[in-house]
């Protein structure tokens, strides 16, 4: 049974301030453009809040919330994918209604870019993805890598070797497509 909430109100909000920055970035890198990053930190917090008392200590919590988040964003990512093709994607079905906000170039041209580099991650195989975002986005060290996917050190810098050739391929062949008129990437 649960401490009753007022007691126990000072601690959560402390556990989130405390690792709130840490799961936003993490749901951010590993969400993309696409997905609503402040979304996923609420709904991590709420599962690390209802499933607290399974964490057993085997790791730390951030490497606990790491794994909740990425299963979070894991699920959002394939939601999405099936609601872009059941239903059409967001810009397909609400494209036509005007923005409330500014339409600069460079936003337009750094979301561009993002957009094309999740496109291309998205291909890659999930294992690959992970290793990038975290070591290339996050700018995480292999130790931290290595604990955070339960893994060896030297398997880290191993599937970072073989994904950045991977995503060099992969991202080759999306702009050959994109700039030859090929089929949309």
């Amino acid at each position: 049974m649960q401490p009753a909430l007022p007691h126990v109100l000072p601690a959560v909000e402390s556990f989130y301030q405390s690792h709130a920055r840490q799961v936003a970035r993490g749901a951010e890198r590993l969400g993309g453009p696409g997905l609503d990053a402040e979304d996923i930190v609420h709904e991590v917090f709420v599962i690390a809040w209802e499933r607290g008392h399974t964490f057993r200590g085997d790791s730390s919590l951030s490497t606990w919330l790491f794994g909740i988040t990425d299963r979070v964003v894991r699920h959002r990512r394939r939601k999405e994918r099936w609601r872009r093709w059941l239903s059409g994607s967001a810009d397909e079905t609400a494209g036509h209604l005007a923005s409330d906000g500014p339409d600069p170039l460079r936003l337009v041209e750094r979301d561009e870019a993002a957009v094309a580099a999740y496109r291309v991650l998205d291909r890659l195989r999930e294992r690959d993805r992970q290793v990038l975002i975290l070591c290339e986005l996050e700018e995480l060290g292999a130790e931290e890598v290595a604990q955070l996917l339960g893994i060896r050190q030297a398997n880290v810098r191993l599937r970072l070797h073989r994904a950045r050739a991977r995503f060099t391929q992969e991202y080759q062949r999306y702009m050959s497509r994109k700039f030859k008129g090929g089929p949309r990437p």
